[in-house]
């Protein structure tokens, strides 16, 4: 049998699998509660094993990646930029000890590149952060391996981001669910008395009910807790925990032997924002 982790490394499974799978776990509770017998003669199992072998739990990673990807530019608009660019500005968020150890930093250890001074700044915003933004990307090869913290930041931003692309679709299927187990239980409803209808509803099977309950906490979810606000303190995190590398990585460089300095990128670990 075809493993998952053939196909999603732990990035992949947290940003891209894990979202696509929220979205399909109510309807798919929902088709299990009307028809068990998908389980109970193992075809449960072996549609996943060829939906694996297929690629179709990739494609479905990829899909979320992709609907997650298409809001970030009206993400950014909304934000103001990158949360690390925002973060880099003079006079932005960070207390001015903690941005000044950060440029100091990256202006030694980033090749050919300066500050921009508030002045600078303040005449040219889009410049000034293109020149954050090169830092930033600087940072982000040097901390692909062996900065947990950051990792764990970059996939929970993923994660979320895509989540939140995949809202509408999330709340479409929830409710279709919902909608359609509630019509099939009223369907058999028709024209029957109030002690016939009690028995209807009392008769069902409890996996029904259960299914109903967890496609309508789903749709609250998808509204009350996906939103905006719940990817940009992720992103915010994962910007925190990026620019914090900076303290980590002088420390390395501090204790590296001479010409060790520096750390080595990895080809597995990925950044998803800046």
């Amino acid at each position: 049998m075809v493993a998952i982790t053939d196909f999603f490394d732990s990035y992949a499974r947290q940003a891209r699998l894990f979202p696509g799978l929220l979205m399909v776990f109510p309807p798919l509770m929902t088709a299990l509660a009307w028809f068990p017998q998908l389980v109970l003669s193992n075809v449960g199992t072996t549609l996943l094993t060829i939906a694996v072998s297929c690629g179709l739990l990739y494609a479905l990673g990829s899909w979320a990646r992709t609907r997650g990807k298409n809001i970030e530019d009206a993400l950014l608009a909304q934000w103001g930029g990158w949360p690390t660019t925002l973060k880099l500005r003079h006079a932005g968020s960070l207390d001015p000890s903690t941005l000044a150890r950060y440029h100091d930093f990256l202006k030694n250890n980033v090749p050919h590149w300066q500050v921009p001074t508030p002045a600078e700044q303040e005449s040219d915003v889009a410049k000034a952060d293109g020149v954050y933004g090169s830092a930033v990307k600087w940072l982000k090869e040097k901390t692909r391996k062996g900065f947990p913290l950051v990792e764990k930041e970059n996939a929970q931003y993923g994660f979320r981001r895509n989540l939140l692309g995949i809202r509408p679709i999330g709340i479409a299927v929830c409710g279709f669910a919902a909608i359609a187990s509630i019509a099939a239980i009223l369907a058999q409803t028709t024209g029957l008395n109030d002690t016939a209808l009690w028995a209807v509803f009392s008769n069902q099977r409890s996996e029904v009910w259960a299914a109903i309950a967890i496609d309508l906490l789903a749709l609250i979810a998808w509204f009350a807790v996906v939103n905006i606000e719940w990817v940009r303190q992720a992103a915010d995190q994962y910007a925190d925990a990026l620019l914090a590398a900076c303290d980590q990585l002088n420390a390395r460089n501090a204790s590296a032997p001479p010409g060790r300095a520096g750390t080595r990128p990895s080809e597995t670990a990925r950044s998803e924002v800046r």
